[in-house]
């Protein structure tokens, strides 16, 4: 079992397709073809697959892919530093790159087999679950590309993926509507559900899927709205919804901020007084730090809580969240100190466009289990442990 190299490379021309493709501004370009310049020679893909074949003899290849280790350490160390949206701006070039790639492999498998690929099934979506990631590795029978108990691979930029192979040349389709992953953040058309096949000048199209498209939302126009998970011991999990909080106001979405176990004044409340698209919700009152053994404690917390949780339904119901915010929601639900069937129905009930953030360290089952984004914040190093102690306008 051997590994095949890709040659994968980005025009440097074609940046200003790439800033409208993810949302960057105009002004951002010097920078992104800054950090493309870095990335580029620490990209090395590779892809790895084998040919399979079904009772009905339709053959189909199993692939894996991916852009090598580099950037995956190039993209933490910026995160460790703290740079946020170079570390993003990484992210969205090696999703780029990735899509070289599999141009490269559909032109590999032609190649090896004499074969068309069409559309593909990654892992993760519905006819490919991510529960068969061990089988599929296992099938693949190498061992450079690995993945971790919550089914995701290491490297990070490495894909899994099947592709059923034609005879026919097949139309050549932008790359979401060939890809079935209805969940990505990426997308930028629906899925097909399968190809169309070129024939006699005349297009057949397989099984467009037509009731999972209208079945994903509650016809409402607007786009899906996902969910993220801010978790882990380092320092930056609610830096990070605040941020996300300011960037969705400005585009003019509504944005309903709550915190919980949070009571005193920090810095980025007055902040939010200027935007008018964000809606503060958070206890009346500095209730001090939570006493688990003690039952006013327990009580306190709980009642503020719930009068949060309340508020929320209730802007929910009237439609206006559109972004909808939850720091530090670990804590009460790990501590039983909110409804937690109140809560879970507003996080699986939620209007198909509205997003959620959640923060907090710990986070449970439920949360992971529902997250389209997990990131986790890790401690390196932190000031506190030194002697230093939070500073007004970093830490709050």
């Amino acid at each position: 079992m051997t590994f095949e190299p890709i040659e994968v490379s980005l025009d440097e021309g074609c940046i200003d397709a790439f800033i409208r493709r993810y949302h960057f501004n105009d002004n951002e370009k010097a920078e992104i073809i800054r950090i493309y310049r870095k990335i580029a020679p620490r990209v090395h893909a590779i892809f790895h697959h084998i040919i399979e074949e079904d009772e009905e003899g339709k053959k189909s290849a199993l692939v894996v892919a991916s852009l090598g280790r580099a950037i995956d350490e190039f993209q933490n160390n910026l995160l460790e530093k703290g740079n946020i949206q170079e570390a993003y701006i990484v992210d969205c070039l090696g999703l780029d790159f990735l899509s070289l790639a599999y141009e490269k492999i559909d032109e590999r498998l032609h190649e090896s087999t004499g074969l068309y690929a069409g559309g593909y099934q990654f892992a993760g979506s519905d006819d490919f679950p991510l529960e068969s990631i061990p089988e599929a590795m296992k099938k693949l029978g190498q061992k450079k590309i690995r993945y971790n108990d919550a089914f995701v691979l290491v490297p990070k930029k490495s894909v899994v993926f099947r592709t059923q192979l034609f005879e026919k040349q097949q139309e050549k389709h932008s790359k979401c509507s060939s890809c079935s992953s209805e969940k990505c953040v990426y997308r930028t058309s629906e899925y097909a559900g399968a190809t169309r096949v070129l024939k006699d000048n005349a297009d057949v199209k397989i099984d467009l899927s037509k009731e999972k498209r209208e079945n994903m939302g509650d016809g409402d126009k607007r786009a899906k709205g996902l969910i993220h998970l801010y978790t882990g011991d380092g320092k930056g999990k609610t830096t990070a919804s605040i941020g996300l909080a300011i960037r969705a106001a400005g585009s003019g979405k509504k944005v309903v901020f709550t915190q919980f176990m949070k009571g005193r004044q920090t810095s980025e409340l007055n902040s939010f007084d200027e935007l008018e698209n964000i809606k503060v919700i958070r206890s009346s009152k500095n209730l001090g730090w939570f006493k688990k053994d003690d039952p006013d404690s327990v009580l306190a917390f709980t009642t503020e809580h719930n009068r949060i949780l309340d508020n929320i339904e209730n802007l929910v119901e009237k439609g206006q969240c559109d972004v909808l915010i939850m720091d530090e929601a670990t804590y009460p639900y790990n501590y039983g100190i909110i409804d937690k069937d109140r809560f879970e129905a507003l996080i699986l009930n939620k209007p198909a466009y509205m997003e959620i953030v959640l923060t907090g360290r710990n986070a449970p089952d439920f949360f992971i289990d529902n997250a389209d984004y997990i990131t986790e914040m890790k401690k390196i190093r932190h000031p506190y442990d030194g002697g230093i102690e939070a500073r007004l306008g970093i830490e709050y």
